[in-house]
């Protein structure tokens, strides 16, 4: 773009839409990175939270290579250029490395000293100290670059304390090998860096991703998923945006630039490396301890394959081979309100093969939907399907030997509407078994289900099932949600394998079953 063509009130235009938006921002002066690809939502979403003076303390929690250092130089230079004349804005940045954190101010420097499009809008910037730690600019707002969150004090430089403090992958792996490095890196956000801000202005932000199970960016989300589902999310003390390389669904966080084929080489990268739990840690947000971890990913295994029904007999497909299965549903119903932190209700299938193999084979995960959906007079469901609708058509679909839904007193009506809808559709061959959890533990219970099946490795899930995966590996007092897991509970409560064992030939058959002789011939 060549800016001096421009008229003056296109330039003016220009500029306010880079001011009121950090993403603009980026793309009009810092094309080189934000033009590689195309801007994926969650920078829109993480770019308003660093634009909002309100956000007092936030964590901006992402993947390694999904855009937390860029955003965060966009960020600085765009406060600093756009401040009014009558203040002074005193940032530090906090990062790993002395080396990145020279490199950190080199960037802005650059930028503030060559970059065209800045000077022709803004003129030089340089002010009267310009060193590899230390700049102002010519409208008297400072920068301070540091490799070690100790050196960060306030008060002493503008005779003021911070208006922001930034602490960019400031947790690393040779900072939190031992319990008292950990703690130091705890006690140094809540003793110096967070009294060291401007009392009434003043804002913290956390760049980063968990590099051990006691960190303190994980301590932070284990913190805040548990606000989240005790529905006290907003009186959190600190605004978390955190997402995995790809979500729950399957989608990718950034498609255009973090592409399947950039995933898969990295998983390579440190399977290959003898580090596989390092791409989960980099990518996933998954931390776990070995000592606190229940299941480890050894424990589960994968399948591929699909469900074929023949000769009333259902069977799973898998590298060709036909195999036959009973299938079984399990259900966990959400019992709280319509909120962005409720459970998740969720329906699912699993087959058994004759060796008490498990498979899951498809569940549905839903949030805040109806017991049973919103009819027309033909059947056709309006608006959400419901818990009931699913059960029933997964029912159907897979042809399953029963269904165990847990049996609270707020999901009383679902049993209830279960039994209308089988009487509606003529299905009473649809066998639902109502399941009290009783007074143990749920933790303990799911445990003492599912504990004898992953350590036998007889837990077969597809790749694609994410969150199901998550809450295997998770599984214990740090996760997050544990909806999916205990509806695999459920599902396998009262699931058995069918009848049938191999022949002679490896073909399947029905297993005879003992008959008593006649006392004339035994």
């Amino acid at each position: 773009m060549n800016i001096n063509t421009q008229n003056v009130s296109e330039a003016e235009s220009v500029l306010q839409l880079a001011k009121n938006d950090l993403i603009s921002f980026g793309k009009l002066f810092l094309s080189q990175d934000f033009m590689r690809s195309e801007t994926p939502p969650f920078h829109y979403e993480v770019a308003d939270c660093i634009d909002n003076l309100d956000v007092r303390q936030l964590a901006v929690i992402l993947p390694r290579g999904h855009g937390k250092t860029v955003l965060t130089k966009a960020g600085i230079l765009k406060d600093f250029l756009f401040c009014p004349t009558d203040d002074h804005l005193f940032y530090a940045w906090v990062s790993a490395t002395y080396k990145l954190s020279v490199g950190n101010m080199d960037y802005i420097k650059h930028h503030l000293t060559h970059n065209e499009k800045i000077l022709y809008y803004f003129g030089s910037m340089k002010g009267n100290k310009w060193t590899e730690e230390d700049i102002e600019l010519s409208n008297g707002c400072k920068l301070i670059s540091k490799s070690n969150v100790a050196g960060i004090r306030g008060g002493s430089k503008l005779h003021k304390r911070y208006d922001l403090i930034i602490l960019d992958d400031f947790e690393h792996e040779a900072n939190t090998i031992t319990k008292d490095a950990r703690d130091k890196n705890a006690n140094l956000v809540t003793a110096v860096v967070f009294p060291a801000l401007e009392p009434h202005t003043g804002r913290l932000r956390i760049n980063g991703t968990p590099v051990h199970y006691d960190s303190f960016i994980n301590n932070l989300l284990t913190s805040y998923y548990k606000a989240k589902k005790d529905g006290k999310a907003d009186e959190f003390a600190w605004k978390v945006m955190t997402y995995k390389a790809r979500n729950e669904s399957g989608s990718l966080l950034w498609p255009s630039f973090f592409t399947d084929e950039v995933l898969e080489q990295r998983k390579k990268f440190y399977i290959d490396s003898g580090q596989p739990s390092k791409y989960w840690q980099e990518y996933f947000m998954e931390v776990q301890s070995e000592e606190d971890a229940i299941w480890i990913r050894d424990d589960i295994k994968y399948w591929t394959g699909y469900y074929h029904y023949e000769d009333n007999q259902g069977h799973l497909i898998i590298n060709g081979e036909q195999i036959p299965v009973n299938t079984f549903i399990g259900c966990d119903p959400a019992t709280d309100i319509d909120t962005k932190e409720s459970d998740f209700s969720v329906i699912m299938v699993v087959a058994i093969d004759p060796d008490n193999n498990a498979y899951v084979v498809e569940y549905e995960r839903h949030r805040s939907i109806p017991t049973i959906g919103g009819k027309s007079f033909d059947g056709t469901i309006r608006g959400k399907k419901g818990v009931v609708d699913y059960i029933m058509d997964l029912y159907d679909k897979y042809h399953c030997n029963s269904a165990t839904v847990e049996d609270v007193a707020m999901n009383r009506s679902i049993f209830q509407a279960l039994n209308e809808e089988r009487r509606l559709r003529n299905k009473f061959n649809v066998s639902v078994i109502p399941q009290k959890p009783g007074g143990t533990n749920k933790r303990n219970r799911i445990y003492s289900g599912l504990s004898a099946r992953f350590s036998m490795k007889t837990v077969h899930l597809k790749e694609n099932m994410f969150d199901l995966v998550t809450e295997v590996l998770t599984f214990g007092p740090r996760m997050a949600h544990d909806d999916t897991i205990e509806t695999l509970y459920y599902a396998l409560l009262h699931a058995f394998p069918p009848g049938m064992h191999k022949d002679d030939k490896g073909k399947f058959v029905v297993r005879k079953r003992k008959q008593a002789k006649s006392w004339v011939v035994a």
